[in-house]
């Protein structure tokens, strides 16, 4: 951590005088980069859980293992958690503890982890970069909040390939093979 903060405030000093166009220009870049990539992850994750036939979202590999639906409970979930440490508001009508509940079918399911996506998108395409400087717990340890902002993107690469794997042990192709 001492070692990025270390680069990051040679970056800042070493263009400091052409700070807001390169600011500007970097941030713009990143944050289209962050949206990109996180949008790939997420709709595939969407088409692959609308692939999945709703007979399937009890499957699990072995007991004791998430099941399809409750991989998708899981990543809603800390779509709206996530959103919420970065300062947004979850819409109305939704308790992330009970989230579960809500989406028992394929339906239910896939509209609210599509709205949880969408949310989170939102707030990663418009929270001010300022606002993800200071530093916040990040599991147990200090980091700046940014890293709160790119674990949506890790998140969502991560569910997508073990739904990915679901799928397959299934015989099931992603629709993006095809």
């Amino acid at each position: 951590m001492k070692f990025l903060r270390s680069i990051l405030l040679f970056v800042g000093v070493s263009f400091a005088p052409s700070a807001n166009a390169t600011d500007g220009t970097f941030e713009a870049a990143f944050r289209a980069s962050l949206l990109k990539s996180f949008n790939e992850a997420s709709g595939k994750v969407l088409a692959l859980a609308e692939a999945i036939p709703e007979t399937s979202y009890g499957w699990r590999p072995m007991e004791g293992v998430t099941s399809v639906r409750e991989v998708l409970v899981h990543v809603t979930g800390t779509n709206f958690s996530l959103g919420a440490r970065l300062g947004g508001k979850p819409p109305s009508g939704i308790d992330r503890k009970a989230l579960g509940d809500g989406m028992k079918t394929k339906a239910e399911t896939l509209a609210v982890t599509k709205q949880s996506m969408d949310y989170i998108r939102d707030i990663l395409a418009t929270i001010p970069a300022a606002d993800l400087l200071p530093d916040v717990n990040v599991f147990g340890s200090k980091a700046p909040k940014l890293r709160v902002a790119l674990l949506p993107v890790d998140h969502a690469h991560e569910h997508l390939g073990q739904l990915i794997a679901y799928a397959r042990m299934n015989r099931i192709v992603p629709p993006w093979s095809k």
